[in-house]
């Protein structure tokens, strides 16, 4: 098995699997965004706005894994093993990547090579650009080929979101 390709690697997930990283990327997302809209340009001109993202999907991601786990424990009635963890964090990955993109633009703000009102409003497409594609994504999985319906049911997923996050943002401040 380790001379399978990446795609071949995503092909032989299991359903449950790909549910999972399908699941921990909408809420990973979901508050990446809900972060993102919290900050002002200004953030950006130290470390603040690179913190409070990376810190939502570190915490996030950790969060994930601790609560994955304790089901674990509920459902097996058995101490989770250091296999099941790494299996849920390799399944929490996406949780992690979704705060990639916006930390980069972040620090090419932090750095003076971006704008930081530019930067913010690049982070936020980026995350609303990621979850667009939620319908493709979901589709794929199930086996459907990318189509108006798949891409509309994208749009629609990322206004959910996007809305969610934003009530996140204003339940919060």
């Amino acid at each position: 098995m380790s001379d399978l390709s990446r795609a071949d690697l995503r092909r032989h997930l299991s359903r449950e699997d790909a549910a999972s990283r399908i699941s921990a990327f909408v809420y990973g997302n979901i508050l990446v965004m809900a972060s993102l809209i919290a900050l002002h340009p200004q953030d950006l001109v130290g470390p603040t706005g690179v913190a409070y993202v990376t810190g939502t999907a570190v915490s996030t991601l950790v969060a994930h894994v601790v609560a994955e786990s304790v089901g674990m424990r509920v459902r097996t009635d058995t101490h989770p093993r250091l296999s099941t963890v790494v299996h849920e964090l390799r399944d929490a990955v996406p949780i992690a990547s979704s705060a990639a993109v916006p930390t980069l633009l972040m620090i090419g703000a932090l750095l003076g090579w971006l704008n930081t009102t530019d930067a913010l409003r690049l982070a936020i497409a980026a995350t609303v650009l990621r979850l667009a594609n939620l319908g493709w994504a979901v589709g794929r999985i199930r086996g459907e080929r990318a189509s108006p319906r798949t891409f509309l049911s994208g749009i629609l997923l990322a206004a959910v979101c996007v809305s969610a996050a934003v009530l996140k943002w204003w339940l919060i401040h």
